[in-house]
């Protein structure tokens, strides 16, 4: 196995276990509502997300790098910027729903945006983009 299928093997595994930890969030914002619960979720972003997108954006485009000087990873970038800017806006409303700004309700709908967007992320990096980052690996041998 290569470096750059390695690296996408534990991409995708970490993605099957963000998905699992994103369902139990969006019961628990449906039934269990709590401050606590939304520690929780910004610590799952901050640590584990964050972590997972250094990999990506370090590891991945070093090894992809090392097989082909002229692969656009600016794909991959572009992908963790939009959901920066949701990351951004989700802690925004949880510190207003802190000091009595907004609602529940309100929180709940940045949560879900930002999990709609990290499923579709991983959706399009399984599909498209780690496909095409395979046949960079594969190509070199042929």
């Amino acid at each position: 196995m290569g470096k750059i299928e390695r690296i996408l093997k534990e991409l995708t595994v970490e993605h099957t276990e963000f998905l699992n930890k994103i369902k139990n969030f969006q019961e628990k914002l449906e039934n269990d509502f709590s401050e606590e619960l939304l520690e929780e979720i910004l610590e799952f972003i901050e640590k584990d997300i964050e972590e997972h997108a250094r990999k990506e954006e370090e590891d991945l485009v070093d090894a992809i790098e090392e097989a082909d000087k002229n692969f656009d990873s600016d794909a991959l970038i572009f992908g963790h910027q939009t959901l920066n800017d949701a990351v951004d806006d989700l802690k925004s409303v949880i510190d207003e729903f802190k000091i009595g700004k907004t609602s529940q309700k309100e929180v709940v709908k940045y949560a879900e945006r930002l999990f709609t967007l990290i499923k579709d992320h991983f959706i399009e990096e399984e599909h498209f983009l780690f496909p095409d980052i395979l046949k960079l690996e594969l190509e070199r041998f042929e």
